[in-house]
């Protein structure tokens, strides 16, 4: 009975265990199976669908096994899914039902999900597609016309903003980036926002209206139907000086004077007054402060005949300087030159035993350095030889005029201290402008005179301005005679000029023996052009006509209109200079009007000029203008040719555009004669750049680069508007480079243009040399449009700057709720079989090390297939394993760091060499030897 028993439980033991190998069997088939459809299809596709067609492009490619008999689409939420899904050749093809309209939906989500032959399906991936817009669609204006007034004579910085709209769904062809006015011969011009204004005043007598047909353009370049822009300019009575001349000519040599405004009027309106008591005043003011001495000078017609020119420009010893030869010299010196006088012209003069003068007409040059003991010597006599003693000198230190005369030995007692320096503090030194100086030296008398007019301090420094100094006479030195040096003082010891003066100086006379009478020295420094007042013989009672000093502004008030414009009328022009210098003169004129007790009401300023020019015996003898241009005479044959060259076209990205671009940085400027570059031609008067279109000056704009150290000496005076930029002054071509070099131009919109044309000329001897013109086109390079969809692997390996800040990697410790579901059933059956394989255990020994064994199989399997998550120690089981994290970085980022990191070493660099520079520059200080 024992062994039937063992027999029969063996045998359910057996049929037990077959149980549990075909459970295992069936499940591990399972997961299988299951596992094998999940990996049918991506996670997500994204795809493109142009609007006129039906065709998507996706990515990845849907492309699937034999197992697979078709697709299904799945939508989410009540959104309709225009599109179809088909299976060819494995590969799933995405069609659209009809065509679509970005404008109305741009974008379509939705799932999709591969059917088995069985009818079974796989798991769902997520499709994304996107619809490319097409230029369908023009601009359209809001309003089907425009109508608008104005006033005349005014200029609108916007007078109406037009504005169109585009249906079309993306920005370059949905935005509307330009307006453009199709009527051609109007005096209006249109902006990118719309904005229309007018470029001159309008006047409701040539036009009570204008009608402008106006078009718009999307980012695209498609243009809209016209619409009527009407505006109406309405008759406005402008208070107003008229009948001026926009030029006034005058003969040179004529010495004749010519009316300025034989025709001006008053214009004003009705302005009255109660009782007629109307104030009219004005002015009329001429401004030659742009002609290289502020004005014509004729000092040779009552100067004395004794006068010892120190500074003639024939001379052998001022053949090696540096001048422009003219109707008067200047002399151009650099700290370094210097020349001297020779003994023949003044033999060794002691110039304090006897009264003197000294006349001289100079500019200095703005200091550029904080060295305020650098001694600039207009003239210097001093020993020739063995020692450096300065005997007399003028000289400019720390913007101070300072007159040194030292007496010898023998003209009294060597222990008695007498004045021996006279130090003015006088801002015309140092303010780059030409002035004339007199020095009346008596000693202990001593008098200066600035254009003119006799030095007077003011109250608070009359003690000490001028400041004077003290010393004891020179020292004997036997054989040792004095050296008469201008522009710079000799020292005798070191044999070579020192202390030299850095300007411009046109002429030093000295008087011997005597002094010059305030008569002369007024006379020598009055300017031979001036206004000449009306007469007074048209005066009425209660009317003032005045006229300053300089005679260059006169002025007019009365109550009588008529009678003041009689008085204006009245106003002339005379030169009386022999050789007057050719060019223009600037005339401006002002008025006001105002009734007792109530605010003056000022009228516009009106501007003309009066243009000098040659003579007919001139024009004969030379057959070209004779001007102060021209360091030599030249002939017939080597007339002057102003030629620039540059590249013609130049393009600019949007940051450089924003930053500032110097659009004339690569030109090149020369004279040329006879076909070669001639250095005594190198003048030019003036220099113009203009811009078309005319600039927006909301965000577009011309400046000089403030970065760029030009010279505070230049002659060069600079006008920036809309239109360009001017440049008028005498002075060199290489001077006139760095400032056309260093015009920068910005626009802080530069996706509104396509270019800009900048236009060049220069002129020399007052406009009758003219250069070509030069024309540099600046192009704007606009970023092409970025794809919206991100592209495979291969074509992020061809372009790797592209798509590179979109890929984002995300390492999530959550598991999608699916994979959980799974588990948990996993968990479940396992624990079904574990109690069947302890039931078995409880019978037979065998049964349960085989149960074991099957649970340590289960285990193992579920490990696997959950990787890639490790195995770790209780302890450590909080502890991520980021191994297998992948961080991927932008290979822009690296050239912003590597820009800012180089930037910065560049600051660096750049501080420390003007640092260096600074210790550099700083003089030495020079000690005064004369008394060792």
């Amino acid at each position: 009975m024992m062994s039937v028993s063992i027999v029969k439980a063996s045998a359910v033991f057996a049929s037990i265990l077959l149980l549990c190998v075909v459970e295992y069997k069936c499940e591990k088939f399972n997961d299988d199976y299951y596992e094998s459809r999940e990996v049918i299809l991506e996670k997500s596709y994204h795809g493109l669908i142009k609007e006129n067609e039906t065709f998507v492009e996706i990515k990845p490619v849907i492309k699937v096994d034999e197992k697979i008999c078709g697709f299904h689409i799945i939508k989410k939420g009540n959104h309709e899914v225009p599109f179809q899904i088909e299976l060819v050749d494995n590969l799933g093809i995405l069609k659209a039902k009809k065509t679509l309209n970005c404008e109305k939906h741009k974008t379509y989500k939705f799932d999709i999900a591969a059917r088995f032959c069985d009818g079974s399906e796989s798991k769902s991936a997520n499709v994304h597609i996107s619809v490319i817009d097409i230029n369908e669609y023009s601009p359209t204006f809001l309003q089907p016309s425009y109508v608008t007034e104005v006033d005349e004579g005014r200029l609108y910085q916007e007078i109406i903003r037009v504005e169109a709209t585009d249906r079309d769904c993306t920005p370059i062809n949905g935005d509307v980036c330009k307006y453009e006015i199709l009527t051609n011969d109007q005096p209006f011009t249109i902006d990118n926002e719309g904005s229309i204004r007018n470029t001159e005043p309008l006047s409701h007598k040539v036009s009570h209206n204008h009608i402008l047909s106006v078009v718009a353009y999307d980012c695209a370049m498609k243009q809209s139907a016209p619409v009527m822009v009407n505006i109406r300019v309405r008759r406005v009575c402008e208070a107003r000086l008229m009948g001026i001349p926009e030029r006034i000519d005058y003969t040179a040599n004529s010495m004749e004077s010519v009316s300025l405004f034989p025709k001006i009027h008053l214009e004003l309106c009705d302005m009255q007054c109660k009782d007629d008591d109307l104030v009219i005043e004005s002015s009329v003011t001429l401004k030659t402060k742009h002609i290289s001495f502020g004005c014509d000078r004729d000092s040779s017609r009552c100067m004395r005949s004794d006068l010892v020119d120190l500074l003639p420009k024939n001379a052998d010893w001022t053949k090696d300087l540096v001048y422009d030869e003219g109707v008067e010299s200047v002399f151009h010196f650099d700290g370094t030159s210097g020349a001297s006088v020779p003994s023949t012209l003044i033999s060794h003069h002691d110039f304090a035993l006897h009264p003197f003068s000294i006349m001289t007409m100079f500019r200095h040059h703005s200091m550029l350095s904080n060295d305020k003991h650098t001694k600039e010597h207009i003239v210097c006599s001093a020993d020739d030889h063995k020692m450096n003693r300065h005997h007399m000198a003028l000289f400019v230190r720390n913007c101070r005029l300072i007159l040194l005369l030292r007496k010898n030995f023998n003209e009294g007692d060597l222990n008695i201290f007498s004045p021996a320096e006279w130090r003015w503090k006088i801002p015309q030194v140092c303010d780059n402008e030409w002035h004339h100086y007199t020095l009346n030296v008596d000693v202990p008398k001593v008098e200066l005179y600035i254009d003119g007019v006799k030095f007077e301090p003011n109250m608070e420094d009359r003690h000490s301005n001028p400041e004077v100094i003290d010393d004891w006479p020179l020292h004997a030195a036997h054989g040792v005679n004095t050296t008469l040096t201008v522009g710079a003082c000799y020292q005798g010891a070191e044999n070579r000029m020192k202390h030299g003066f850095s300007g411009d100086i046109s002429e030093i006379k000295v008087s011997m023996q005597k002094v010059l009478t305030p008569e002369q020295i007024k006379c020598g420094t009055d300017c031979a052009e001036h206004l000449v007042p009306p007469s007074e013989h048209f005066l009425e009672p209660a009317q003032q006509v005045q006229s300053n000093s300089q005679l260059n502004e006169v002025s007019i008030e009365g109550s009588n209109k008529s009678n003041v414009e009689t008085l204006l009328q009245k106003i002339q022009y005379i030169n009386i200079k022999q050789m007057p210098t050719i060019g223009r003169r600037n005339i401006e004129v002002k008025a006001t009007v105002s009734c007792p007790n109530k605010i003056a009401i000022r009228l516009p300023t009106m501007e003309t000029y009066i243009m000098v020019n040659p003579s007919t015996s001139q024009l004969q003898s030379t057959k070209e203008p004779t001007n102060q241009v021209h360091d030599k005479p030249i002939t017939e044959e080597q007339k002057p040719q102003i030629v620039i060259t540059g590249n013609k076209n130049h393009l600019v990205t949007y940051p450089d555009i924003k930053k500032g671009v110097r659009i004339l940085a690569n030109i090149s400027l020369n004279v040329y004669s006879g076909g070669r570059i001639r250095d005594n031609l190198q003048k030019l008067d003036a220099c113009s750049v203009t811009v078309w279109p005319s600039l927006n000056p909301d965000h577009e704009a011309i400046t000089v680069d403030s970065d760029k150290e030009l010279s505070s000496t230049l002659d060069i005076k600079t006008n920036i508007n809309k239109d360009g930029a001017e440049m008028m002054g005498y002075d060199t071509t290489d001077n006139y480079l760095s400032v056309l070099k260093s015009l920068v131009y910005t626009n802080k919109k530069p996706a509104y243009y396509l270019n800009r044309v900048f236009k060049l000329s220069c002129t020399q001897v007052n406009a009758h040399f003219t250069s070509d013109e030069y024309a540099l086109t600046l192009t704007v390079l606009h970023p092409k449009q970025t794809p919206t969809y991100a592209p495979n692997a291969a074509q992020q390996q061809h372009e790797p700057n592209m798509f590179a800040h979109a890929m984002i990697h995300s390492h999530d410790i959550q598991e999608p709720s699916s994979k959980v579901h799974n588990i948990l059933q996993k968990t479940q059956t396992s624990h079904s079989t574990m109690l069947i394989v302890i039931i078995c255990a409880a019978f037979v020994l065998l049964i349960s090390g085989v149960g074991i064994a099957r649970l340590r199989n289960n285990s193992n399997r579920n490990a696997e297939k959950h990787q890639p998550c490790p195995k770790v120690a209780p302890e450590q089981q909080l502890d991520w394993d980021d191994s297998a994290l992948t961080i991927t970085i932008n290979p822009l980022e690296n050239g912003v760091v590597s820009d800012e990191s180089s930037d910065s070493e560049n600051s660096d660099s750049e501080d420390e060499e003007a640092t260096n520079g600074r210790y550099r520059n700083v003089s030495q200080l020079e000690w005064d030897n004369s008394t060792m």
